[in-house]
């Protein structure tokens, strides 16, 4: 699923090789990406304001952005949610399928996809667990993605289950797993060291080798799980 309009237009490069966009308040730094400051200032303001509370106003005064200059990349509040929601949802969902097409065992599947799928949500401008539990927006549209999300879990559950069959896994109630292993994914961004790049990627390593062996059959080795993953990634 790919962002539409949501992206708006690529900024072009004026004097002095700064980027440059829509009017930006008076007070703000340079930014490259005007449309990655609004989704991290709106996601800001949403935790601690709701989204009712935040106005489009606050939002672009916290993104350094003019309210009109906001409006040239969203053209609500609501299509900023989405774009969220899209941002860290069609990655995922896209590795999952090109890891769903690799020559590897379900365990190298499963260890590359939760190691990718962390240090994606702690790369994001914003904290992703906020969109979890936030309940305002219920229209189709939302509706849609949530159905894209539980394609997440069902490839997580269908590993589990065929790394099973192939004594790969323990048995287990593969779809409560699978659910355990997406919520640990998504909440790892509220306390890895997102501002580390090095240490946020050993995170990540450390969180997907503690869930893929702890469903890892007996005899079976996560070091040589690892071995594979390496290979492929």
């Amino acid at each position: 699923m790919k962002g539409q309009a949501l992206k708006g237009s690529s900024e072009k490069s004026g004097g002095g090789g700064r980027a440059v966009g829509r009017p930006r308040s008076a007070n703000a730094a340079p930014s490259a990406d005007p449309r990655a400051d609004i989704i991290a200032a709106a996601a800001r303001l949403f935790r601690k304001q709701g989204f009712a509370g935040a106005s489009v106003r606050e939002i672009a005064s916290e993104a350094g952005l003019k309210k009109a200059s906001l409006y040239y990349y969203f053209p609500s509040k609501e299509e900023i949610v989405y774009a969220m929601v899209e941002d860290v949802l069609a990655p995922a969902l896209a590795t999952q399928r090109r890891l769903g097409k690799a020559a590897l065992s379900e365990a190298a599947r499963l260890y590359l996809y939760l190691r990718s799928d962390i240090e994606l949500l702690c790369a994001a401008p914003y904290d992703c667990t906020w969109l979890l539990s936030h309940g305002s927006l219920s229209d189709a549209r939302m509706g849609a993605y949530w159905k894209q999300r539980q394609k997440l879990l069902a490839w997580l559950a269908a590993r589990l289950k065929q790394g099973h069959a192939k004594g790969e896994f323990a048995a287990c109630d593969a779809a409560t797993v699978a659910q355990a292993m997406l919520a640990a994914t998504e909440y790892s961004v509220t306390w890895a060291e997102r501002e580390d790049r090095e240490r946020m990627a050993q995170t990540a390593e450390q969180v997907a080798t503690l869930l893929v062996r702890g469903v890892l059959a007996d005899g079976r080795d996560m070091d040589a799980v690892k071995a594979e993953a390496a290979g492929e990634g």
